[in-house]
């Protein structure tokens, strides 16, 4: 079969060419049930007479079955040369995290604080919007590099101890506990 005097086969393979897919595995030597699956594509989609290619990276467990990392790309038709080096970036900076994972005895559950943290600041312009407030402010928070510093990839404020006490009052808290201790002990003297 031809299709404007180009065969079909070839249409096909020229297509298939352009989807990529790229895989990594992050297991725990000292104990295989805490273990990764880092999922990279690039896909060409057709979505409302709209052509574009998207890059989607997944950081999967594989116990618990849930997205631990889920960031896309999108890019237009005619910019498949720089989806394709974008992509190709994604997955160098995901084999340098690899083969730091690998040399270091990082905890697992880290991983995509890490990962998130070398490939947020490639093609921003092209970075996807969840159109979700707070998903969209944490991607803008910063990361700290070394697992050591922050199980918690910094996403708690530093507060001075001005700023703990005010928020102590808003809530209430500072100012019903010795109202409380109060009738308490006139209680007891009846």
């Amino acid at each position: 079969m031809f299709t404007n005097y180009i065969p079909s086969n070839q249409i096909v393979d020229k297509i298939a060419r352009k989807n990529k897919d790229y895989e990594l595995e992050f297991i725990n030597s000292d104990s295989n049930s805490d273990m990764y699956e880092l999922k990279t594509f690039l896909r060409r989609y057709n979505q409302d007479d709209r052509q574009f290619y998207k890059i989607r990276l997944l950081l999967v467990s594989n116990i618990l079955a849930y997205p631990a990392l889920e960031m896309s790309w999108i890019f237009e038709d005619e910019e498949y040369e720089l989806a394709n080096r974008v992509y190709h970036r994604i997955c160098d900076e995901v084999d340098e995290i690899k083969v730091d994972f690998d040399r270091s005895m990082m905890p697992v559950s880290t991983l995509a604080a890490k990962i998130k943290e070398y490939v947020k600041p490639i093609s921003i312009s092209h970075q996807e919007n969840k159109h979700q407030l707070p998903l969209n402010e944490a991607q803008l928070l910063p990361n700290v590099s070394d697992w050591r510093k922050s199980i918690y990839s910094n996403r708690y404020p530093n507060m001075s101890q001005k700023e703990k006490n005010e928020l102590k009052k808003f809530e209430g808290n500072v100012s019903e506990a010795p109202l409380a201790r109060k009738e308490y002990k006139t209680r007891e003297k009846y």
